[in-house]
């Protein structure tokens, strides 16, 4: 397993939202655009569906990003796939991870998992990946 680190900067894009159904939480979809910086340089596209309490409350959302970068000298495309919860407590759990057999040129049969922390507003991340030998 390697590990590509390093900093992204994102942009969350409003499309759509949804009203709450009664007894229900509203929704939204969200335009996603992403430059990664560092092991992994390049950029992701892609779209968020949430939905969750108003304020800073628990939410849940899935995503789905189409990376274009290159790691470890080899160029290419993948997609990751993303869902999250977070409690009103302030609890979350984040899976990241790389859909099966959508590595394509330099990348192709990639898989691994990405993990994200936010620290004083900065975005990092650390992708545990492995790449078939090229050749």
């Amino acid at each position: 397993m390697k590990h590509a680190t390093g900093t992204f900067e994102v942009t969350l894009t409003p499309e759509a939202g949804g009203e709450a159904p009664e007894g229900g939480l509203p929704t939204s979809r969200m335009g996603i655009a992403k430059t990664f910086s560092g092991g992994m340089t390049g950029t992701a596209r892609g779209t968020m569906l949430a939905a969750g309490t108003p304020g800073k409350g628990a939410a849940a959302y899935v995503a789905v990003d189409q990376v274009t970068a290159t790691i470890d000298g080899r160029s290419g495309g993948f997609v990751l796939l993303h869902r999250g919860t977070m409690t009103r407590g302030g609890e979350s759990a984040l899976e990241v991870r790389v859909a099966p057999d959508t590595g394509s040129g330099g990348l192709a049969g990639i898989e691994g998992t990405l993990s994200i922390e936010i620290v004083d507003g900065q975005h990092r991340y650390d992708f545990a990946y492995t790449l078939p030998d090229a050749g």
